[in-house]
């Protein structure tokens, strides 16, 4: 287990090097934990595995060189690590040439300083810390915690992030396919193209109107409806709603919202949640007139008269974005 140590891999096929790397890097093993891999192939099957930090490689290398190893990975890995490259003094130009093509953080002159590999490292550290911290991965943590289903995708449709309501939505219904690639796709010719047209174009533009398609379950006949806006950085975000359904808030948040009992607090969510009064006695355990006592009451602390009104304000309140723990 790494536990709080950075994760950085090491990259090179000549054997000598990464003896040399291991040994002058020996007194980072505190703080960093460092993994070494002389075959390319396997080192992208490595990062495709493991969330590095950092990954350092050299260039020139046999069957995929660093630009091209560094490539692959983009495509499969993390989004958060960050590349450096060891080269020569006569690779020089085809390492800037692998800043602008894929986005490396940097690149080190062979032979290349203890210090000065160990500096650039901690850089490319603090710049993978300071990107984590940014108000985009707060957004993320928040977007785990609601109850919508939430997938945010880049302009091919290939998933970036999804939380938990959008897992199950992904998983259940089979209006959605997410093929091996993890690009989302959705049944039905017409809404296949016009969902295709609305992610490529949200991810490019930002100023475009949220675009609704309605996604239909062969199995099913509840649709979806998928609403794509754009997010910025060249992604989109997708929302899934079912057209009426909604969850209630947890008993818990009716407890808190309220200051229902819990048995009160149960009896609301089955009503909410579209059950009878007869559901909500068993739910509750007690008699059908008991349960008749408790709606009433909690009909006087919400301020309602029915049913109906009693379902639209549990519904409509923010508590109801919260998914249940």
């Amino acid at each position: 287990m790494s536990g709080d140590r950075k994760l950085v891999l090491f990259v090179d096929d000549e054997a000598m090097m990464l003896s040399s790397l291991r040994r002058v890097l020996r007194p980072q093993q505190e703080r960093w934990d460092m993994r070494f891999e002389s075959d390319p192939r396997a080192a992208i099957e490595l990062a495709r595995e493991t969330r590095f930090d950092v990954i350092v490689s050299d260039l020139r290398m046999p069957v995929l060189n660093g630009i091209e190893m560094i490539g692959r990975m983009r495509e499969t890995g993390s989004n958060d690590t960050e590349y450096m490259l060891l080269t020569g003094n006569a690779d020089l130009a085809s390492a800037i040439d692998a800043i602008n093509e894929t986005g490396v953080f940097r690149f080190l002159t062979k032979p290349c300083a203890s210090e000065n590999l160990i500096e650039a490292i901690e850089v490319a550290l603090a710049a993978v810390a300071a990107r984590r911290e940014q108000p985009g991965h707060m957004a993320t943590a928040a977007l785990a915690a609601m109850t919508p289903a939430v997938a945010v995708v880049d302009g091919a449709g290939k998933v970036v992030y999804f939380n938990e309501s959008a897992d199950e939505v992904l998983k259940s219904h089979r209006g959605i396919v997410v093929d091996r690639n993890g690009t989302v796709y959705v049944s039905g010719t017409q809404a296949r193209t016009e969902f295709r047209e609305a992610v490529k174009k949200a991810a490019e533009e930002m100023d475009v109107s949220p675009k609704f398609v309605t996604v239909s379950d062969p199995e099913d006949f509840e649709p979806l409806m998928a609403v794509i806006t754009p997010v910025g950085q060249g992604r989109a975000a997708i929302m899934f709603t079912v057209p009426g359904r909604s969850v209630p808030p947890s008993v818990d948040s009716l407890v808190e919202l309220f200051g229902l009992t819990r048995v009160e607090a149960v009896l609301a969510q089955t009503i909410a949640s579209g059950g009878t009064v007869e559901d909500a006695a068993t739910n509750c355990n007690v008699t059908l007139e008991t349960a008749r006592t408790y709606l009433k009451r909690i009909f006087q602390k919400l301020g309602v008269r029915r049913q109906v009104d009693l379902v639209q304000l549990i519904l409509t309140t923010p508590a109801a974005l919260i998914r249940s723990r």
